[in-house]
């Protein structure tokens, strides 16, 4: 028990810290299905390992904040585990299965969600607009039916960076083209509460360049994503996605976003299956 529980924490170490310390952008994000979707139905031969996923490294472009409309290229770690079909790591994301039906699962979920820093990033970052990094806790619930899938996650924010409620919405389903090629095209929404808004998009009074703006909750930011995966090898994959998101209603308003409501998100990395 000692080594398992050892392995889960250096493995969330290294998938919480991977976005700061080698991408130092937004987070990596998802691409396909959660772990707590995927993990189900891997290979038996799989199987027979308590633990079960995959390491890698891949090549991100991503805007360097919420709104932003400058994008960077970094290099990040891609961590996704599950550990007896009930813990998991996915990125930035650790969690734990409390019910698993045919039909359901939901349980517990914590992430690490990447603020607007002066870091070796943004240098020249204008000290009004700083916002640190939040820890958020939260619960989580999916269902899957044959290839499709629908997923919803609640966070609430944790520490002085925010007291807000996120939700985020998810749908998608799993094409496999052949024994080595899939595609997962996804769609989906994310709600954020007044507290939350307030926080990314708020602008206080006496700044600087922006006047002050107070955002509303709801309904921010909605999503749509195509990831695939070749199979290399038994045990390596080769792994890419596209993501293209827009920035909605009061996220729309915001001083930070006004002129770059659509953003987007590549990935391309190899994996080890394990």
């Amino acid at each position: 028990m000692g080594l398992t529980l050892g392995r889960l924490f250096l493995l969330s170490y290294m998938a919480l810290a991977a976005g700061p310390a080698l991408a130092q952008t937004v987070d990596l994000g998802r691409t396909g299905q959660p772990v707590y979707i995927e993990s189900v139905p891997v290979e038996d031969e799989r199987k027979n390992d308590a633990w079960v996923g995959q390491v890698g490294m891949s090549l991100n472009l991503s805007p360097r904040d919420l709104g932003a409309g400058e994008h960077v290229s970094s290099l990040g770690l891609d961590v996704r585990v599950s550990y007896k079909d009930t813990f998991f790591i996915e990125n930035n994301k650790i969690g734990a299965v409390v019910t698993s039906r045919r039909l359901l699962r939901a349980g517990v979920i914590a992430r690490f969600n990447d603020g607007r820093r002066d870091d070796l990033i943004r240098p020249d970052l204008n000290p009004a607009d700083e916002l640190g990094d939040a820890v958020e806790i939260g619960l989580f619930a999916g269902t899957s039916f044959y290839k499709l899938f629908l997923t919803a996650e609640a966070y609430m924010g944790t520490g002085e960076v925010h007291g807000g409620f996120q939700v985020e919405l998810e749908g998608g389903y799993l094409f496999e083209l052949n024994s080595k090629f899939k595609l997962v095209p996804v769609i989906g929404g994310t709600w954020g509460s007044p507290d939350y808004m307030k926080a990314y998009f708020g602008v206080p009074r006496g700044h600087e360049r922006f006047p002050a703006y107070r955002a509303g909750g709801g309904l921010y930011e909605v999503h749509a994503e195509l990831s695939s995966e070749h199979r290399l090898a038994k045990n390596w994959l080769l792994k890419g996605g596209i993501r293209l998101s827009k920035l909605k209603d009061n996220a729309a308003l915001s001083p930070f976003a006004r002129e770059h409501r659509v953003q987007a998100r590549a990935q391309l990395g190899v994996v080890w299956l394990f």
